[in-house]
């Protein structure tokens, strides 16, 4: 194992960074076999989980391409997707509508953020399950908190003329989500005066707004569920995977460990590829893989690849054959990379 490869990829995630990690699945680099062989792509460059094959990595033409996919070249087989950081969620607004949006990101494993202007709606006793609140200005407050691909922002502030300070700073940093809450006249007259100050209609385009899917919410809880769901579609559909940071630092401090990572799925299963997850050899879990018979397995086979310190691709079938159903039955396969770390 490359603790240095490794340690690069934890500063990228802790730093709110997304990369693009490809594997490979199975290949030849001369005699040599590379199977479970690393790259690591950053905006700062390239890192191979093994310096020696700096070359090899150097020949292969990447060019666009969506994530998560399997592709090849060269007779190489390759897993490539893109990792992103915990996402964050940061709600400009401490009132009646952040209150159980705060509650239910939690449960959905944003780690939530709340800024407001006024110390009795940004306070950890409002919002025990936030990350942190920051009590300040907006713009002061925006400042203080990550902008990156992985950053989620709700507008819910109490006037129109806080929502347009709050948009003017977000839109002009990254960001994976924008959305704003409002009548459309509100929407409307804050939108036509960020047009005034000069922003493009392609920039303004990117905020949501109305927010959350049209399920018909009334109440401040209906209309947090509203929101959530749409964060759960936006963040599953930038096909981005997540590794658990917690399990990556034992990692980097010695610990072995077995990555399971999806590959493939078809039919119904409870994660797509991309999804991880970290297996000690003690049967600690970092992360998951969607829990039932598939994850019983993996983690059952996790003694056997971490003691030969060979990869293993396996294919599981949820049909309701293994006790570990336990009647939730998908009906699907999903293909598994049992990868050794140690």
């Amino acid at each position: 194992m490359n603790r240095i490869f490794w340690g690069r990829l934890l500063q990228e995630l802790e730093c709110g960074n997304s990369v693009q990690l490809l594997t490979v699945l199975a290949g030849q680099q001369g005699s040599r076999d590379i199977t479970s062989q690393k790259l690591l792509r950053t905006t700062e460059g390239d890192f191979p989980s093994d310096p020696s094959l700096a070359e090899f990595w150097g020949r292969i033409p990447f060019g666009e391409m969506d994530f998560p996919t399997l592709w090849k070249w060269g007779g190489v087989e390759f897993f490539c997707e893109k990792l992103s950081a915990h996402p964050q969620l940061i709600l400009c607004g401490g009132g009646h509508i952040s209150l159980p949006l705060a509650q239910i990101a939690s449960l959905l494993d944003f780690e939530v953020t709340v800024l407001d202007d006024r110390p009795e709606f940004a306070n950890s006793q409002r919002f025990p399950q936030a990350y942190r609140t920051i009590c300040a200005p907006f713009d002061q407050a925006l400042e203080q908190v990550p902008h990156t691909d992985s950053s989620y922002f709700v507008v819910v502030t109490r006037g129109h003329q806080y929502d347009r300070t709050c948009l003017e700073r977000i839109l002009q940093r990254p960001f994976a989500y924008l959305g704003m809450i409002g009548s459309r006249k509100k929407v409307q007259m804050v939108m036509e005066e960020l047009r005034q100050l000069g922003f493009p209609e392609d920039q303004l385009g990117r905020v949501h707004a109305p927010i959350g899917l049209p399920i018909g919410g009334q109440t401040p809880g209906e209309i947090a569920v509203s929101i959530a769901a749409q964060l759960v579609q936006i963040r599953h559909g930038a096909s981005q995977g997540s590794l658990d940071l917690e399990g990556l630092r034992h990692l980097i401090q010695g610990e072995p460990m077995v990555l399971a990572t999806i590959l493939e799925k078809q039919g119904s299963a409870p994660r797509g590829p991309g999804a991880k997850m970290l297996i000690s050899p003690s049967g600690e879990l970092y992360g998951t893989i969607g829990g039932g018979s598939c994850e019983a397995a993996t983690v059952a086979l996790a003694p056997e690849v971490l003691s030969t310190g060979h990869a293993q691709v396996r294919t599981f079938r949820m049909d309701g054959s293994s006790p570990q159903d336990a009647g939730m039955i998908c009906g699907g396969t999903v293909r598994v990379l049992l990868d050794p770390l140690k």
